[in-house]
């Protein structure tokens, strides 16, 4: 579920909806379930509205699964370009 980045430290991955997530720390429960609801809100280009408590990592699992989420539709788009 890690590998090793470039400067030694740990790189925890998570496949989620067929995006695959990379987080430069071990996420909570908490911000799997957040990763997990941006992804599918992404992938049905809807609207989320998700809270959590302070200190529960919101803003780490928003970007991480928001940009996992963009790189993998560029890499979409790309593909269809190429045998287009």
């Amino acid at each position: 579920m890690s590998k090793t980045k470039p400067d030694d430290r740990p790189l925890f991955t998570y496949t989620i909806g067929g995006v695959k997530i990379e987080m430069p720390v071990r996420p909570y429960p908490s911000q799997v379930s957040m990763m997990d609801k941006v992804i599918r809100g992404c992938q049905k280009q809807q609207n989320c509205l998700l809270e959590s408590p302070t200190g529960s990592g919101k803003t780490l699992a928003l970007l991480c699964s928001a940009l996992a989420w963009q790189r993998a539709e560029k890499g979409l788009s790309l593909l269809i370009l190429k045998y287009s």
